[in-house]
């Protein structure tokens, strides 16, 4: 019966077939697409208003191989009409439906931000610019004006206390306005848990991070870090300048000063601290995690003064007194005197 069916129905049976056939195969083939990436796994990053052609040929662009075709089909199949920014992570082999779905759904790949240690705005400006899609000077001028960082409690000169060194996650296409915010979010989590160190400490926040940004560039020793915050305190409570020479290398704004001596003593500036008493207005670098607690949880000591060590170990001498202080710096100039290394001045550091 089915087959003297067939045999008078041939005329439009084939043709429906053949149709049903050519649908499978199309099916197959759309849903089978590959995408084929140069590592196992890349990224593309997508900025505002892209087109979907200028999408496709961004994705070409990195040597990403996909079928054109199928991608546009499979688009308006999954209604994938809208192209959104951000950072997506596309894997070898992948399927084009998959990678669709993932543009279509905004599933981005956040960055691993990992912000360290920053001596200007400019310098962070820059590494952010370098890794999120922020304009250099978007974020510049955020750091610099008052009127925003007033809602903070901040000004141009202390901006970047806003900065808690650490490793954030971050989508790439993050407004710089939003940055801010999370920054500010992370850093008010960060203080959260030290609110009891910090009034035990008898300092303010932006005290805090002003001393530890001085410590940051006087040591590479985290075990004597809280002692040189302690001498800067001592020198603080005693209305004594801080003679620091990481702050004059700042206001100079030469950073590969070797020797601070001479005519840079006498610099005009609020950063000066061997003519004026106090702290700067503000910190000279973003200062890490580990010297932040080392300043709030200062050494209390009598010591005033701290020099090299003449054995180059990279740790000080400290004393109580500029007698002790001279003998100290003595013993340093000798060291390298015997290594032919030009005599230094003694600084009262």
């Amino acid at each position: 019966m089915f087959i003297d069916y067939l045999k008078k129905n041939l005329g439009w049976v084939i043709p429906v077939a053949a149709v049903l056939v050519t649908f499978i195969i199309c099916v197959v083939f759309l849903l089978g697409s590959r995408v084929s990436t140069p590592q196992e796994k890349v990224y593309i990053y997508i900025s505002p208003n892209t087109s979907k052609t200028e999408l496709v040929s961004k994705i070409k662009s990195q040597d990403i191989v996909f079928n054109s075709f199928a991608f546009d089909i499979l688009s308006k199949v999954f209604r994938y009409n809208k192209v959104y920014s951000g950072r997506y992570e596309l894997k070898d082999g992948m399927s084009l439906v998959m990678m669709i779905n993932k543009l279509a759904h905004r599933e981005q790949s956040p960055v691993r931000l990992v912000i360290n240690k920053f001596r200007t705005k400019q310098e962070f400006a820059e590494f952010i610019s370098n890794n999120l899609s922020i304009n250099k000077d978007s974020m510049l001028i955020k750091l610099n004006d008052n009127e925003i960082l007033k809602e903070y409690g901040l000004d141009s000169t202390t901006s970047l206390s806003l900065i808690i060194p650490n490793t954030y996650e971050i989508y790439w296409d993050i407004s710089c306005e939003d940055f801010v915010k999370r920054m500010n979010k992370e850093q008010e989590k960060f203080w959260s848990k030290r609110l009891s160190k910090l009034k035990e400490s008898g300092l303010t926040k932006l005290q805090v991070l002003t001393i530890a940004s001085i410590v940051e560039e006087e040591t590479n020793m985290n075990k004597e870090k809280s002692r040189v915050a302690g001498v800067y305190i001592n020198r603080l409570n005693k209305g004594m300048p801080l003679q620091a020479d990481p702050t004059i290398k700042f206001a100079i704004g030469d950073f590969t000063i070797k020797r601070v001596a001479g005519d840079m003593l006498d610099i005009d500036s609020p950063y000066n601290t061997y003519r004026n008493i106090g702290l700067p207005p503000g910190p000279i670098c973003v200062a890490s995690i580990t010297t932040i607690d080392a300043v709030l949880n200062y050494e209390r000591h009598n010591f005033l003064y701290f020099c090299a060590r003449e054995d180059f170990s990279g740790y000080h001498n400290f004393a109580v007194d500029f007698d002790s202080h001279i003998n100290n710096a003595r013993r340093y100039q000798r060291a390298l005197n015997a290594l032919g290394i030009e005599k230094a001045e003694i600084q009262e550091n």
